[in-house]
């Protein structure tokens, strides 16, 4: 399925380019997203949604995965100095303090942008509880996944949405930290593990196909002073590696 060149809420990065294919659960996934972004924050600078899988699959010249339609990079949501949403510069890296500055080739410094905390939350919680979207990692880097954190312990009240954040946020072990944009990746849907499709790393509880929301979901049976230790607290994660 072909993610369009724009619809409600978004755009492409690169449009015109033949990368733009994806299983329907992804494209389905994004597209659902992007328009409750629009509809909670009116009047903002739409998503701007770069690489997904070549038409047929395999090797993606700019990319190590991306070859299976389960992949998507996302440019973030911005702001200018003033708060206001801004049309983002695409690839462009933002520290821990959510400020990215341009740099043009002749090392001239430019215009700074802002991580938007509260639309990129509002895309991160969308995805991650769109039952039909199966999101298994969400990848960004360390110092803007905190960031999200903290804004969703102060803002979000749905604790199953952080809890999930907690775990499918995650900066790779090695190559691009992803400073400069999410990288969504979806699990295989129930259709194509029949054909043979198969996840590597963590079988979220909360993705098993028949697990009920109160099964599959341990922030259920947490108190908020225990969700809260736990988001803030820098706990080992195994078999995370992995590499754009």
């Amino acid at each position: 399925m072909n993610l369009p060149e724009r619809g409600p809420g978004f755009v492409r990065a690169r449009p015109g380019e033949a990368t733009r294919a994806g299983t329907r659960q992804l494209v389905s996934a994004l597209s659902r997203a992007a328009a409750y972004v629009e509809a909670r924050h009116p009047g903002g600078s739409p998503l701007r949604i770069g690489d997904l899988s070549s038409p047929d699959g395999g090797r993606h010249p700019r990319h190590g995965s991306h070859r299976a339609g389960r992949d998507a990079d996302v440019i973030f949501y911005a702001t200018d100095a003033a708060g206001t949403p801004t049309r983002g510069r695409g690839w462009l890296a933002y520290d821990r303090f959510g400020a990215a500055r341009e740099v043009d080739e002749g090392g001239r410094r430019g215009r700074v942008f802002f991580f938007d905390d509260a639309r990129n939350w509002a895309l991160v919680r969308s995805l991650l509880l769109d039952e039909e979207a199966r999101v298994q990692w969400i990848f960004v880097s360390n110092g803007l996944k905190a960031r999200l954190l903290r804004f969703a312990v102060a803002h979000e009240p749905e604790r199953a949405a952080v809890t999930r954040a907690r775990e499918v946020l995650h900066q790779p072990s090695r190559g691009n930290p992803h400073a400069d944009h999410f990288h969504v990746r979806v699990a295989c849907g129930l259709r194509e593990q029949r054909l043979g499709c198969r996840d590597w790393g963590p079988d979220w509880p909360w993705l098993r196909h028949g697990a009920s929301n109160d099964a599959a979901d341990p922030a259920r049976a947490w108190t908020d002073e225990a969700l809260v230790e736990a988001l803030m607290a820098d706990a080992p994660a195994p078999n995370r590696a992995h590499t754009e």
